[in-house]
């Protein structure tokens, strides 16, 4: 029922989110009316406030026209007349010095950020064609200042440029409708499972590729990455406890489940990790992480705790023969495995790690990527790790309900009504 699906999954509810509005002359009058109407269904759902959701818009054609910065609007009846109004006005597409213009004078403490507090910060991007101008590095500078980009194609939107803008992985930040007037559908599409808000009890080991692949630049992605799992999680000795295990040719224990029992320090010895090059024995590695669930390492498996082995790598393993044995001794143990590939990684390898189990295979192409995983990682953790409570399975949850699911737009649903698995329709839940 509705209670236990809130008690189970719980979504966010305090972001600062900027919507950067196309404008320009193939958008038309009509559909600007759309878009509107679009934004308007999306604010209303928002708790807009100081304390939790605070909106801007910036319109764009030939330059950026800012329209609400991220502290013009408390009130949310307030934000919703004034989106009614929003001009039109033609030009061209400047995509690019739109983000740019975003990133230095909108998401910025100035004007209403709280990103210095540890705040979720989201660009929206709605727009219907190519850009006149250069979007990667604009879209990569904005992502690197932390902001979570979403990019929204119509019509003749170009999928390269939407995948250029958009945050990692693309499939759950790009959403391309072919006309506005299906824009509707992703305004009435609602999310079945809110995300979790934190991992509250597990054991966690991190196995980690150190093989001669990985340079130093990239070991510190992978070290960021795992810190920014840590900080999504509840630590401590009763709550969830992590664990570091190094490898290339040989594996080595970091530090066990039992060794700290504060935040702080985990992300202290993960700062400490040095990669210790080699080949990529991925096999011998699963073998060896198995003894280190135990309970003389720490793990509580008998306590009946989840027990997650979160698998990183970026090749090939050498052992790829020995791989099966030590993934499926796992698993007959309880202890599931998360993999997560980049760049070079065998995507049918990290398949097998995970027992076949899709929803528990991550890869991304490249490293400043894994980068920013985590918000997925976490979320399907979370989900997994919640007890007594069936995972949200990721083929339930369309594409389209994925904005409204960051957002928390989540209207009372009578589950009872409605079989979500085996409903093979247009992914729209009958109101």
């Amino acid at each position: 029922d509705t209670n236990t699906r809130e008690d189970y999954c719980k979504a966010a509810n305090v972001a600062d989110i900027v919507f950067i509005v196309d404008e320009s002359g193939s958008i038309g009058t009509a559909n600007f009316k759309m878009v509107r109407t679009f934004l308007h269904s999306i604010v209303s759902g928002l708790e807009i406030s100081w304390a939790k959701v605070r909106v801007g818009i910036v319109m764009y054609s030939n330059g950026a026209s800012p329209q609400v910065y991220l502290d013009s609007f408390d009130d949310k009846s307030e934000l919703l007349n004034f989106i009614k109004i929003l001009p039109y006005r033609g030009g061209g597409s400047n995509t690019g010095a739109a983000l740019n213009y975003a990133r230095e004078n909108v998401f910025i403490k100035a004007r209403g950020s709280r990103k210095e507090q540890g705040v979720q910060q989201v660009a929206v991007v709605i727009t219907d064609g190519k850009s006149q101008d250069d979007v990667s590095t604009a879209a990569a500078d904005l992502r690197r200042a932390g902001v979570t980009i979403y990019a929204i194609g119509v019509k003749e939107a170009n999928k390269a440029l939407l995948d250029q803008m958009a945050s990692y992985p693309h499939n759950k930040h790009v959403f391309n409708v072919d006309n506005f007037e299906k824009l509707k559908g992703l305004e009435k599409s609602y999310g079945l499972c809110p995300d979790c808000k934190k991992t509250e009890k597990a054991d966690i080991i991190f196995l980690v590729d150190g093989s001669t692949s990985i340079t130093l630049e990239k070991f510190r992605s992978m070290q960021k990455f795992m810190k920014s799992v840590v900080r999504e999680t509840t630590v401590g000795k009763e709550l969830t406890r992590f664990g570091v295990i190094l490898y290339s040719t040989n594996p080595q224990s970091i530090f066990t489940l039992k060794q700290y029992d504060s935040k702080r320090q985990v992300l202290k010895a993960i700062d400490a990790l040095k990669s210790p090059y080699g080949d990529t024995y991925t096999g011998r590695a699963l073998a060896y992480a198995l003894d280190y669930f135990n309970q003389d390492s720490g793990g509580r498996g008998a306590l009946r705790v989840p027990q997650i082995l979160m698998v990183i790598t970026d090749g090939d393993a050498t052992d790829r023969s020995s791989l099966v044995a030590p993934s499926v001794a796992l698993r007959d143990n309880g202890i599931t495995v998360f993999s997560i590939g980049v760049e070079g990684a065998n995507k049918a390898q990290l398949e097998v790690m995970a027992g076949g189990d899709k929803s528990k295979v991550f890869y991304v192409d490249n490293f400043e990527a894994l980068e920013n995983l985590y918000k997925t990682v976490t979320h399907v953790l979370c989900n997994s790790t919640k007890p007594g409570k069936r995972p949200c399975s990721a083929s339930v949850v369309s594409q389209s309900s994925d904005i409204q699911t960051f957002f928390g737009l989540t209207p009372t649903l009578k589950a009872e009504a409605f079989d979500f698995e085996h409903h093979e329709g247009d992914g729209k839940l009958p109101l």
